[in-house]
């Protein structure tokens, strides 16, 4: 009986020391977990990609012009290395690589990569296929160098025309023979324009020709007018043997138009014969006054003044006989 006694609290005490045992080491773990230093939580993301394809994966034909943007967001300590972007000009089974163009956008935390792609298309197929545009990779320099990839992107290459050279002759269509504008009133304007126009130069040249090769230019007073034009311009000192000229060169006009000698007590028959230089009677007296002076009178006057004078009047004399004064 206190054999059995004697076990019993023996085992009793066994376990409680195994149990204080058990709580002393559980003690010491938590104790230890506690004065450890925390775990380094400053784990380096990495760069972000957006890529915005075209909006249509169908209907593209050859020549066409197809724009991808990719966005990439890299923490600063990343860096996109200058030899990383695709090469212009690059081709690859029948799209080339037009354009690259790079925006770089620094934030407080991260750096900011817009990249510009523009692919044009030159393929030659006579059926419709499918093709793509080329996987990219972008390469990432920093602590650790990382590479980006711009997955590629298929769309659907349409023909301008199925089948071959056969079947483009099939489909032409014949040419339409362009109608003619009708023209005939802008012609008739352009005959009008041109007729007023030669008449116009026709007129000034009658008004102010003095030549007498054209009708009606070879009058008496335009021949009087020639011959005073002549002798205003000649190299001659003007006396008055050159005024007495320049005085018959007028008077022989005056007489050939009134068919007889004229003098000072003609004017009236001599308006009333030519009705035409009615506007001119008062010059014409003082030409016939001033002529009478010059052949009788003994004074001397100014002759080359004389002579301009009467050029003057003469070719007022012949728009009279030409009918334009």
């Amino acid at each position: 009986m206190l054999k059995q006694i004697s076990y019993q609290t023996n085992r009793q005490a066994l376990q409680r020391l195994v149990l204080v045992a058990s709580l002393l080491g559980t003690a010491s773990i938590v104790v230890a977990e506690e004065a450890a230093p925390p775990a380094s939580t400053s784990v380096t993301s990495a760069p972000v990609v957006t890529v915005t394809n075209p909006p249509s994966t169908n209907g593209v034909h050859i020549g066409d012009v197809l724009s991808r943007t990719v966005v990439v967001d890299a923490p600063t300590a990343y860096t996109l290395a200058d030899n990383a972007l695709p090469k212009k000009g690059s081709k690859h089974d029948g799209i080339e690589l037009v354009d690259v163009a790079l925006q770089t956008k620094p934030q407080s935390d991260h750096t900011q990569y817009t990249l510009q792609l523009s692919y044009q298309v030159f393929a030659v197929s006579t059926y419709p296929s499918v093709m793509h545009l080329p996987a990219e990779k972008l390469a990432f320099t920093g602590a650790t160098a990382t590479t980006v990839e711009v997955p590629a992107w298929g769309f659907w290459f349409s023909p301008l025309v199925t089948g071959g050279t056969a079947t483009a002759k099939k489909n032409l269509l014949p040419e339409f023979k362009t109608p003619l504008i009708v023209s005939r009133a802008d012609e008739q304007r352009l005959g009008l324009f041109v007729t007023l126009l030669v008449a116009s130069l026709a007129g000034l040249l009658y008004i102010n020709a003095d030549g007498q090769w054209l009708p009606f230019m070879g009058g008496a007073f335009a021949r009087a007018h020639r011959q005073l034009k002549r002798l205003a311009k000649s190299s001659k000192p003007k006396t008055a043997v050159e005024e007495k000229k320049a005085l018959v060169y007028l008077h022989q006009a005056f007489n050939q138009h009134y068919g007889a000698n004229i003098f000072a007590r003609d004017i009236e028959e001599f308006m009333r014969l030519r009705p035409g230089f009615k506007g001119m009677q008062s010059e014409i007296t003082q030409f016939f006054e001033a002529s009478n002076q010059s052949l009788y009178d003994v004074k001397t006057r100014d002759s080359q003044q004389v002579i301009a004078q009467l050029v003057q009047l003469s070719k007022q004399l012949r728009d009279c006989e030409r009918g334009v004064a």
